[in-house]
């Protein structure tokens, strides 16, 4: 019997295919990145939903901590967790764990790359300092993880390497769309064990 992990992993890749497919051509690939990008956002938050439990919930897509100028994707928050008035940012002691997500990794040559990855751990130290009970992962839908020659950028190997301690997740190798197997797994069993956490 298939794992029921992996069978998510697959409705996730088919849902964000599908919608990429439904929106625009090949040739038009390029002027929909940002669309590309809210569209994983919200597929990926209706999946999260489901893995995490009753007593939290998920703020809308591009939320803020309370008293920090960063953007983040998601936020899981507290069930009784409400943004500030004409805001979309929650008070800090009701969120739990922050979530950067992108949809294609981050493309660029390894200079930009290194600069980019540092900017996203910077902006999760910056909280963790201050708030050490906020958890942050990053979470791709796709992201070179296989390259084809022997000298390129292994960009998701880079990745993780720069974002360490913070945990990276990735559904898919975008040069040959392969998933990379117990992804969608391992993203819930550390969610699971990081709410956990903070209960005990």
């Amino acid at each position: 019997m298939k794992n029921p992990y992996s069978m998510i992993q697959e409705k996730i890749v088919e849902l964000i295919e599908k919608v990429k497919k439904e929106i625009s051509t090949k040739k038009e690939t390029g002027k929909w990145k940002k669309y590309y990008g809210d569209v994983c956002i919200r597929i990926f938050r209706e999946f999260i939903l489901r893995e995490i439990p009753p007593r939290c919930t998920l703020s809308s897509p591009n939320a803020y901590i309370k008293g920090f100028p960063t953007e983040f994707d998601l936020l899981i928050v507290n069930k009784d967790a409400k943004p500030i008035k004409y805001t979309n940012a929650y008070p800090p002691e009701k969120v739990k764990l922050g979530i950067e997500i992108k949809a294609h990794g981050i493309f660029s040559g390894r200079k930009d790359l290194k600069r980019t990855i540092r900017s996203i751990k910077e902006n999760f130290d910056a909280v963790k300092s201050i708030y050490p009970h906020i958890d942050f992962i990053y979470l791709t839908y796709e992201e070179v993880a296989f390259p084809k020659r022997k000298n390129s950028i292994r960009y998701l190997d880079e990745t993780i390497r720069i974002l360490k301690p913070y945990k990276v997740f990735c559904l898919r190798d975008s040069r040959t769309g392969k998933l990379i197997d117990g992804e969608w797994e391992r993203l819930v069993h550390y969610l699971s064990n990081s709410l956990r956490r903070k209960d005990s």
